[in-house]
């Protein structure tokens, strides 16, 4: 059975982490992804670079691609660049907005040589607006959208970046469902277009409703340290923590009985969640109490007993050891040519009649430059001449 993108052609020009995660998730569904990377190669390869080689970086985000080298900054590279996207389906590219025009690589440039070209665009600010020239990264982009600073505890409070990458990671999934998207109209319609998504424009939906809060009463929810009192993580005698998700009312009860604590059921402070929420204050510490009064394996086991959502607070070292991420696939066995048999992190989107799988392992630098370039008609002496000349790369080293 083919994989759901088998056919689809993408001509890749991403960096960083925005969109190469996007066009990865491309490559797990059976997309032929060619990556065109400057002769020095991608930046991405060079981060979190250990001394054995492996990256970690460059190898979640590169992963099931092709190398090609060109240099985008001549105009035979740029002619190159032009002739491939004759016949690929998807563009996609993360610089500056107004790079790829000065390189005479923009949409319309290669619109007018494939009319049925999705090319999509990833930012930081979007293609419109007095910012939209700047520069920016990931972290940029959680503290300008609010992110940080609500994350930190709100106006006053000390900025946190809980997660560096959380804005790249969603933007390059926001970028290959507007990908897919745009493949499913042509399918449809026969029609091209460009697809535009932002690591601002991301930040800004992953906090819909907070924002929205905002914008209707102008003031930001509290944030503390927990959510509310039956929504949060609980230290336990262990020195272990288990989060609970009581955010419905029928779980209350639920969690009184688990705790043993069902005496508070009577108590009219605690009887809905708003007045839950105006008391916490006197009712997280009896449930902290309770808490610690036993080990975080008594209370999760007494909690599912129960049917209340919980789980313990694990780090990665814990997560490894879990059978469920294996269980579903979300993290599974690879081989690599020079690293052996590892766990990688699978496919986080599956489809039951024509699944997608990781690809092979990040490619070389320069690794596919050669057959790329026989491929799209030129001979072995014009390439070797293309490399002579620094217009082309064919190394195929890792860095």
């Amino acid at each position: 059975m083919p994989k759901p993108l088998t056919g689809i052609r993408v001509l890749d020009f991403t960096r960083y982490q925005q969109g190469p995660f996007a066009t990865v998730i491309l490559a797990d569904f059976g997309a032929e992804v060619i990556k065109v990377e400057e002769p020095a190669g991608d930046y991405g390869r060079r981060m979190w670079r250990e001394p054995d080689g492996f990256s970690a970086f460059w190898e979640a985000l590169d992963r099931g691609k092709k190398s090609v080298c060109i240099d985008l900054r001549t105009s035979e590279g740029q002619d190159l660049a032009l002739r491939l996207g004759e016949g690929c389906d998807v563009v996609v590219e993360n610089f500056r907005p107004g790079t790829m025009e000065r390189w005479g690589l923009g949409y319309e440039a290669f619109a007018a040589r494939n009319p049925r070209i999705i090319y999509a665009q990833a930012t930081g600010w979007g293609t419109k607006g007095p910012m939209a020239d700047l520069p920016s990264f990931d972290q940029i982009s959680q503290a300008y959208s609010g992110f940080a600073q609500h994350s930190g505890g709100g106006p006053g409070s000390r900025p946190e970046v809980p997660y560096p990458g959380i804005a790249d990671q969603t933007g390059g999934m926001n970028l290959a469902l507007g990908i897919m998207t745009a493949l499913f109209v042509r399918e449809r319609t026969g029609i091209g277009q460009k697809v535009e998504v932002s690591l601002l424009g991301t930040q800004l939906a992953l906090q819909a409703p907070e924002l929205l809060h905002y914008l209707h009463f102008g003031e930001e929810r509290p944030r503390e340290f927990r959510a509310s009192p039956t929504v949060g993580h609980y230290q336990c005698s262990d020195g272990k923590w288990v989060m609970v998700v009581g955010i419905d009312q029928k779980f209350w009860p639920r969690l009184l009985a688990a705790l043993g604590r069902t005496e508070l059921a009577d108590d009219p402070r605690f009887a809905r969640g708003y007045g839950r929420w105006v008391n916490r204050r006197d009712l997280e510490p009896l449930i902290e109490a309770a808490f610690a009064s036993g080990t975080s394996q008594h209370w999760l086991e007494r909690l599912r007993e129960a049917d209340v959502p919980a789980s313990l607070v694990l780090d990665y070292a814990a997560l490894s050891r879990e059978e469920q991420p294996a269980a579903n696939g979300y993290v599974v066995e690879h081989d690599h040519p020079r690293f052996g048999r590892q766990r990688i992190i699978g496919l986080h989107i599956q489809l039951s009649e024509t699944p997608g799988e990781p690809g092979a392992p990040a490619p070389l630098l320069g690794e596919h430059t050669r057959e790329t370039l026989l491929a799209l008609g030129l001979t072995s002496s014009e390439v070797e001449a293309l490399e002579r000349r620094g217009v082309v790369g064919s190394g195929g080293t890792t860095v």
